[in-house]
């Protein structure tokens, strides 16, 4: 009996530890392409941050489903944001990444992805898991400089959505 049980405490650890890393690699991805869409473009403009929040849709979506077990008050949160003040929520973050972008010189077209690190966080934001995400980048037109940015993340399910990116902060080598 015990050898079956440590089996099963075995089996399932390695299919958590298996999830988890998909997770990642699946955050590490959807980081990646943040930065190369970014530089694709030569700018981060509005409509390429937008493309890589979770939609106020999705939310929505997610409030209604029972299988995330969100509270009431948390459903109560979402289902208050109109679009119109969705949008003005992402234009204020996004304006505050572009205005210090602006006074570190980063240069759009440079920018290469380096890593994404992470803490996981079982009770995140509106009450689902996720995960407090640093992004690090670099702008090959300045050296020995990396450039952080907050990106968090949150679990709908199975799958990691960017629900928020502020804060880029210059950090020296």
């Amino acid at each position: 009996m015990k050898n079956i049980t440590t089996a099963l405490l075995l089996l399932l650890f390695f299919q958590l530890s298996t999830a988890q890393n998909e997770t990642v690699n699946l955050m590490k991805k959807k980081a990646y392409e943040l930065i190369e869409d970014i530089s694709d473009r030569e700018a981060f403009g509005l409509s390429t941050y937008k493309s890589h929040m979770v939609s106020l849709i999705l939310l929505n979506k997610a409030a209604d489903s029972p299988d995330l077990l969100m509270s009431d008050e948390d459903k109560e949160i979402i289902k208050a944001v109109s679009r119109t003040r969705y949008a003005e929520l992402l234009k204020e973050d996004h304006d505050g990444i572009r205005d210090a972008a602006q006074k570190l010189n980063i240069n759009w077209k440079k920018v290469e992805y380096v890593d994404l690190l992470y803490k996981t966080r079982a009770i995140f934001k509106l009450g689902q898991p996720g995960y407090e995400g640093l992004l690090i980048f670099k702008d090959k037109s300045q050296k020995d400089v990396l450039f952080t940015l907050h990106v968090d993340f949150i679990m709908l399910g199975t799958e990691p959505y960017i629900i928020e990116m502020v804060d880029l902060k210059k950090e020296d080598k």
